[in-house]
């Protein structure tokens, strides 16, 4: 006679593959985490370039910067919002109508602004008048060369203390904010 037997998994078995996925997520999630975060830094460097370089097309339309009081070491681009938004895309950010803004005179579009470029209200609303980076930080700057001599002056990259001088016409930086642990990060790192 013989006996049959079930083939299973035992409770110890199970326990040990849960076990071990439990693990190997513990691993991979804060790798995940930083690999997402680092996506989002990358992107918001390519944020920043796209409004350099609108900058500097506007420069070569018009023969003069926008924004020439962003000088020395940056002005807060939302301190120049509705003018900043107006002058690079020429439309009424309001509206969307073609509108003569910040010497922009032929209301040339040197850049779209798309819905992600704004501040996301915590109620998950867009707010049209704030520019934010792909974290959400507000904290963006722009750095103009103002006198003309080729050169700008910036907030160290290297972590450190005290400024730099570089020799651009036009760079962008975004601050740290502590407060909800945004990262600091540089075009000219």
């Amino acid at each position: 006679m013989q006996i049959h037997r079930n083939k299973a998994f035992t409770l110890i078995e199970l326990l040990m593959v849960i076990a071990i996925i439990g693990i190997l997520a513990g691993i991979l999630i804060p790798t995940l985490s930083a690999v997402k975060k680092q996506a989002n830094v990358t992107a918001s460097k390519n944020q920043l370039s796209q409004y350099v370089n609108a900058i500097q097309l506007f420069k070569g339309e018009y023969g003069f910067y926008p924004f020439a009081d962003a000088h020395d070491t940056g002005k807060n681009i939302n301190s120049l919002s509705d003018d900043f938004i107006e002058t690079l895309s020429g439309r009424d950010k309001r509206t969307g109508e073609s509108k003569e803004a910040g010497n922009n005179r032929r209301r040339i579009a040197f850049h779209s602004f798309s819905e992600n470029e704004f501040y996301m209200e915590s109620n998950g609303t867009v707010n049209p008048t704030k520019i934010a980076d792909r974290l959400n930080n507000t904290k963006i700057f722009i750095v103009i060369d103002g006198d003309g001599d080729g050169k700008v002056t910036v907030p160290s990259a290297s972590g450190g203390q005290g400024t730099q001088e570089l020799r651009t016409s036009v760079t962008a930086y975004v601050e740290a904010d502590s407060e909800y642990g945004y990262p600091d990060y540089y075009l000219y790192d």
